[in-house]
């Protein structure tokens, strides 16, 4: 497939896998899109949601989305978190950032550990395909239950880190 030069028109030709150029010289990038997620953790468990919509329908996946304009990673992750789950949280740390493709796009998903207090959690917007699932840390879904493959790394990921907390 031809891509176009966003300037002029132009066809522009793959100089690598983020920088196209037309014959006028005009630079094209191709950066990932900003994603966050929360690994939500409450005594020694997950919190997941089903979702309802694809890519992944009826897969668990942790809240999440993409940053939008003016909108810092820690903010993306608890307007996400409260738009899927109706819940306030905290962020405790950047976990670490995973790369996808999200329907076709390339992502840099930026993965955060968040604490919430007893409230009541209401899925909704892309997380309305079941109720929420708590995992246990020692029990977190494999590939055939997440909606991507990135999912499964950040799960071996965070099992380790959680291991490392003395009173686990």
């Amino acid at each position: 497939m031809d891509r176009y030069c966003t300037k002029c028109g132009k066809v522009a030709i793959k100089k690598n896998d983020s920088l196209y150029m037309c014959e006028a010289g005009h630079e094209n990038w191709i950066n990932p899109a900003v994603g966050v997620s929360a690994y939500i953790i409450k005594n020694g468990r997950v919190l997941f949601g089903v979702r309802s919509s694809n890519p992944g329908k009826g897969k668990l996946d942790v809240p999440g989305g993409f940053v939008e304009v003016n909108e810092s990673a820690e903010q993306a992750a608890i307007r996400e978190t409260k738009e899927e789950f109706g819940i306030a949280i905290t962020l405790e740390r950047c976990f670490g950032t995973y790369t996808s493709v999200y329907d076709g796009r390339p992502a840099l998903n930026i993965v955060f550990i968040a604490s919430m207090t007893d409230q009541p959690i209401t899925p909704s917007d892309d997380m309305s395909g079941g109720e929420a699932v708590w995992r246990d840390m020692r029990d977190l879904p494999g590939r055939d239950e997440v909606m991507d493959d990135w999912l499964v790394t950040a799960h071996k990921d965070l099992l380790a880190w959680w291991r490392k907390i003395p009173e686990n």
